[in-house]
């Protein structure tokens, strides 16, 4: 019961926070420029003693045109030096800032980069995730009258908590941040520890679920991405019996994989619940429609995950078992830093964060050496984006291209488009991610149907050179006959592409079968070289020899 008491009281201060962080929302709409400069001043003036910013003259930089010839636009291996040297205990490199751990991400060949983290870039994570999304919640609630119930939250990604040499954490920037807040996780999550449930413990799905479906006051589902969601909830329709029949008995089967010393722990920590479990079981037989998560759960008020173009089709699919409950489409950036978060539930497009990152911008898909500050960008036009952060990266690339939907007073409110670089061009065409994407969506919405694993390639066996479609999926479709349909598509998609193929600059596409499970086996693979689980990305272009080997030799031979 103490427990309880204490889990309300903090779930109600974290939406007391949570509202803090709307308010700063709204007010840095008002001014936007003026509080982005605020904090390149900040950043500088901190930093000016460090060796790289003695050795661009941080101390003497009086605006942001000295700032710009001072520094210049760089990519991670411009740091990888330095990062080096500061993961081998050497300070004042990069930040004055403490180093607090380190981001690893894959990166787009698959080798790991690692991203230092500060407090000020964990405090910005914190700020603009959990907290902002429950206050938006309640939000939600009191604009139609309901109370808010504070109840715990089901949180779907794995850890890794993995930690390097020197006894700092090296995994995603969730999990850093969970070092230092991971005491209040038993009042906040559903997860009965400090800790979140690692990759490595065995069946971390099991884990998760095991103590969510126990708790029926849950009120929120916290993931980083919503393709997390949908393997999860792949996973709990064809477990959830051993599941339930768990917490009918208290116990944890034998027949589930757990290191034996977090199975010790856990086992002190559950109890017979015969009620919940008849409840659970009466729930799952009625069957995974979309009211199956309010049943599990009356009092869930919000899913929360990235929910940005690339995780459209997953998105979708949880829509299918969640029903109105709310989406907080939740944030927007990398392992680098911070960028933009949404401002009200079911709206994926977000605004910029003046108090996270120093922002830039490149036109795209113009020859230009014009760098513009977030005053100058205009509604429907796209940019690449360049940040200087609070941990020490300074005019860094980051390779996204976003665009400008609109307005939110005078801040740009931004949605990610796709990654510069990723996309093909047999003939001129540009075919990007983007326009994949939409293709595969508008195809599966012509045949009522979802395809999510999915990418395409430039096949070079052929004269000229072609794109290939490669799709994992059950569907009942018959896929060389759907050719001429997916080209179809691909022209309104990409305008560019009819005339190239009606010239013959591009010979027809062709659509291969992947071999079941191979997405998944990617994933695992990212994880073994030391990305983060819940850092993989949907694979939709092979862009790379690492995929290319990967993928291409998984196919299913006809």
């Amino acid at each position: 019961m103490l427990k309880k008491m204490l889990s309300k009281a903090t779930m109600r201060l974290i939406v007391i926070k949570g509202n803090s962080s709307l308010r700063q929302l709204e007010k840095s709409s008002k001014n936007p420029m003026k509080e982005n400069e605020e904090l390149l001043k900040k950043i500088l003036k901190n930093n000016a003693k460090t060796e790289f910013g003695k050795a661009h003259g941080f101390a003497d930089i009086k605006n942001i045109e000295q700032f710009r010839k001072n520094v210049p636009v760089s990519l991670y291996e411009d740091y990888a030096d330095y990062i080096e040297r500061t993961k081998n205990g050497e300070k004042n490199i990069l930040t004055s800032s403490k180093i607090l751990g380190y981001s690893r991400t894959s990166g787009s060949s698959g080798v790991p980069k690692y991203i230092p983290a500060t407090s000020a870039s964990i405090k910005a994570y914190v700020k603009y995730t959990w907290t902002r999304a429950l206050a938006l919640a309640v939000k939600e609630l009191n604009k139609h009258g309901k109370k808010y119930s504070p109840g715990r939250g089901v949180f779907l990604s794995p850890a890794t908590n993995e930690k390097l040499p020197n006894g700092l954490p090296c995994s995603n920037i969730a999990e850093i941040g969970a070092m230092r807040y991971g005491f209040l996780y038993p009042f906040i999550l559903t997860i009965p520890t400090r800790n979140l449930f690692d990759v490595h413990d065995g069946d971390y799905i099991y884990n998760i679920y095991r103590f969510a479906l126990a708790d029926e006051d849950a009120t929120f589902i916290f993931s980083v991405f919503f393709s997390i969601n949908v393997s999860q909830l792949a996973y709990l329709r064809s477990h959830w019996q051993i599941i339930v029949d768990d917490i009918e008995k208290g116990i944890i089967s034998e027949s589930v994989d757990i290191a034996p010393e977090l199975r010790k722990k856990l086992a002190k920590k559950i109890h017979p619940m015969p009620e919940r479990a008849a409840y659970l079981r009466k729930q799952f037989e009625q069957g995974f429609d979309d009211t199956l998560l309010k049943r599990l759960w009356p009092n869930l008020t919000m899913i929360s995950s990235i929910g940005n173009a690339s995780f459209k089709p997953a998105s979708d699919y949880v829509r299918g078992v969640a029903g109105d409950i709310p989406f907080d489409f939740s944030i927007y950036g990398a392992s680098e830093g911070l960028v933009a978060a949404c401002y009200e539930l079911e709206n994926c497009n977000m605004q910029l964060l003046t108090d996270s990152c120093f922002y830039e911008f490149i036109p795209a898909g113009e020859e230009t050496d014009e760098v513009l500050t977030l005053d100058m960008l205009e509604a429907g036009k796209q940019y690449e984006i360049l940040i200087t952060t609070q941990a020490g990266l300074y005019r860094y690339h980051l390779k996204d291209v976003i665009e400008v939907k609109g307005f939110r007073n005078k801040m740009p409110l931004i949605s990610f488009v796709y990654r510069k670089g990723q996309y093909f061009n047999i003939a001129g065409e540009k075919f990007s991610e983007e326009d994949a994407r939409t293709t595969i969506e508008m195809f599966n919405k012509a045949h009522g149907i979802s395809v999510n694993d999915w990418l395409f390639y430039q096949d070079d066996s052929v004269v000229p050179s072609r794109y290939a479609l490669v799709v994992e999926s059950d569907e009942p479709i018959d896929w060389d006959a759907c050719v001429d349909e997916l080209e179809s598509i691909m022209g309104e998609c990409n305008k560019r592409y009819p005339g190239q193929r009606q010239k013959a600059f591009i010979s027809r596409m062709i659509v291969q079968k992947q071999q079941p499970g191979t997405h998944e086996a990617w994933a695992k693979r990212c994880i073994s070289l030391g990305a983060s689980a819940a850092q993989i990305k949907p694979v939709h272009f092979i862009d790379n020899d690492s995929k290319r080997e990967f993928f291409l030799s998984r196919l299913v031979k006809e």
